[in-house]
């Protein structure tokens, strides 16, 4: 049998894999220790335009949770300004609220924690309330009385009318007490133990007396009312 003879490698070929080999080394080398060549100028190209990098304002956001101005904002955690907000937890100024804990001017308020009272009873505004007195009759006449407390103070005191049906001032009923501008309204009820018709006194921008006069007997004396005042 013949041996199969290995024939060794010709010099051109081990010339060409040497250099095959020190180009594909050079490459990996290259490319491990290689550097941008622009890295000083980029950072500085960076930090020059940084200033002048801005996000635009948005019109209208769906939910944000801090937002220092905004038209519209459907869900808004806190805003400082904001002209129309659907829900806010918390709101520094606020055009439209339905829930304000502190309000310095407010027209229409649901809830407010805080609310300065008006210095008078705004004029064609009217206030309304009900009297009931009740006493044990004595031996002879005497008194029975009552008082009228505005909530709010008028700009002056009013012109009074005890009535038992509607008049032109007093257009309303004992159920349903009205008042026309600058006028109160006593609306008689039940008296009993005393005389036809209740009296007033002391009639001022922040109330007026209310009283009848007690006949003698046994029994009680008492008398209800209601009564409207517009400033």
């Amino acid at each position: 049998m013949f041996k199969r003879r290995f024939r060794l490698p010709s010099p051109a070929l081990v010339i060409s894999m040497v250099t095959l080999s020190l180009v594909l080394g050079g490459t990996a080398f290259a490319a491990s220790t290689a550097t941008h060549k622009d890295k000083k100028a980029d950072t500085k190209l960076i930090k020059k335009l940084a200033p002048t990098l801005s996000v635009k304002h948005a019109s209208t956001a769906d939910s944000a949770t801090n937002a220092t101005n905004a038209t519209n904002a459907t869900h808004a955690t806190s805003a400082d300004s904001a002209t129309n907000a659907t829900n806010a937890t918390n709101a520094t100024n606020a055009t439209n609220a339905t829930n304000a804990t502190n309000a310095t001017n407010a027209t229409n308020a649901t809830n407010a924690t805080t609310a300065s009272s008006p210095g008078t009873l705004a004029s064609g505004k009217t206030e309304t309330g009900a009297l009931h007195a009740i006493a044990p009759q004595g031996s002879g006449s005497g008194f029975l009385g009552s008082q009228i407390s505005y909530p709010f103070a008028l700009s002056a005191a009013p012109t009074v009318h005890v009535v038992t049906s509607p008049t032109t001032q007093c257009p309303g009923s004992e159920a349903s007490p009205t008042a026309t501008s600058g006028n109160l309204c006593v609306y008689q009820g039940t008296l009993i133990g005393g005389g036809s018709t209740l009296s007033t006194e002391f009639v001022t921008p922040f109330g007026a007396g209310v009283y009848m006069t007690t006949s003698a007997g046994s029994g009680y004396a008492l008398f209800e009312a209601t009564w409207a005042v517009t400033g």
